[in-house]
């Protein structure tokens, strides 16, 4: 769990510093009392990833050049690992683990695995398709190793690509070099996706079952070999240097939520979008417990049960009592049983 945890120069924070002991903590405040700041905080950590923005540099206080996080993380009474990652403006980052610099972002986020719980969710169901295309890369990195390492080969291979569709006269030979390495490393990603995503329907089924089968249909551009990938890029390949850019891959591929078989993204009503969004976030958390052990589980939670009657708060706290750390926000102590024995970090008093 977190035990002493600082930051600085983060959104609303100047410098900050807090002790927190315990497997239960609530963040109490008003609103503006940057409770969602310190989630975000948390978070970041684990995963070097806000869940509320794809732009770091938004993070960063204003006026400063840069923001730092860290924090002593010990899993089950296990060893502290203390973990530290600076980011500046222009967009350099450290890592440091004991002390130690840490080059690879893929080896840094390996201690613990931060499912968080907000509103912003909603995005998740009714958003548009890179927001879930993020969750699942996140969550599957999370769960295999070796897909962050294939993800961050396509993104390179695709950085390039764009960068040769983007010259004036795009030489059909540099753009064949890259599509190689696209279409090895896009097969792989979406082989690697279809067998994660078959564990995630079923624990989400598992879920769902009162609240009509909710279940996500993915949606690849190429589902076959690397073979049928480069196919396709030659298909599309006069068209991408007419446009200067990608128009195919991995990258753009849908995940289609769907609610007893029917598309939920326009059709379902606000209070079913919520509940999906939650049990979206619910069963990756079982699959991260599952396969990367509740002790390396942290839970975040901004907000997000308030709308739910009794039964479904219990039902809630129920489903994530097992995790190792579990950080709450609220505006007031709640009165929940559940919460008898937390901690209280008072923000903005």
């Amino acid at each position: 769990m977190i035990g002493e945890f600082k930051l600085s120069n983060l959104r609303n924070y100047d410098r900050a510093r807090f002790d927190f002991s315990g497997r239960k903590q609530l963040l109490v405040g008003p609103n503006g009392a940057g409770k969602s700041n310190l989630l975000e905080a948390l978070a970041f950590l684990g995963v070097l990833r806000s869940f509320r923005t794809t732009r770091i540099g938004e993070m960063i206080r204003t006026g400063a050049d840069g923001f730092a996080i860290g924090g002593a993380w010990q899993a089950g009474g296990g060893y502290v690992e203390r973990l530290e990652t600076r980011w500046q403006s222009d967009g350099r980052r450290q890592l440091f683990v004991n002390g130690n610099a840490v080059a690879s972002g893929r080896d840094f986020i390996q201690y613990y695995h931060p499912v968080v719980f907000a509103p912003e969710d909603l995005e998740l169901i009714t958003g548009m398709p890179g927001a879930r295309r993020r969750f699942f890369d996140m969550l599957c990195s999370q769960l295999d190793p070796g897909y962050l390492n294939v993800l961050h080969d396509y993104f390179h291979a695709l950085k390039q690509r764009n960068a040769a569709l983007r010259q004036r006269r795009a030489v059909p030979e540099v753009m064949e070099a890259y599509e190689s390495l696209l279409a090895f490393a896009g097969a792989d990603l979406t082989a690697r996706r279809q067998v994660w995503l078959a564990e995630f329907n079923r624990e989400l089924a598992a879920l769902s079952e009162t609240e009509g089968r909710i279940e996500v249909d993915y949606r690849p551009q190429c589902a076959g070999s690397a073979e049928d990938y480069l196919a396709l890029f030659d298909r599309m390949r006069s068209r991408e240097i007419e446009r200067h850019s990608s128009l195919c891959g991995c990258h753009l591929d849908d995940f289609r939520v769907r609610r007893d078989e029917q598309p939920m993204r326009g059709f379902a009503s606000n209070g079913q979008n919520r509940m999906a969004a939650l049990l979206f976030k619910l069963a990756s958390a079982a699959l991260l417990a599952r396969h990367c052990g509740e002790r390396n589980l942290l839970i975040l939670v901004d907000d997000v049960t308030g709308d739910l009657d009794r039964a479904r708060r219990s039902a809630f706290w129920a489903r994530i009592a097992g995790a190792e750390q579990m950080f709450f926000t609220f505006t007031a102590r709640p009165e929940d049983e559940f919460f008898a024995d937390a901690q209280i970090t008072a923000l903005g008093s």
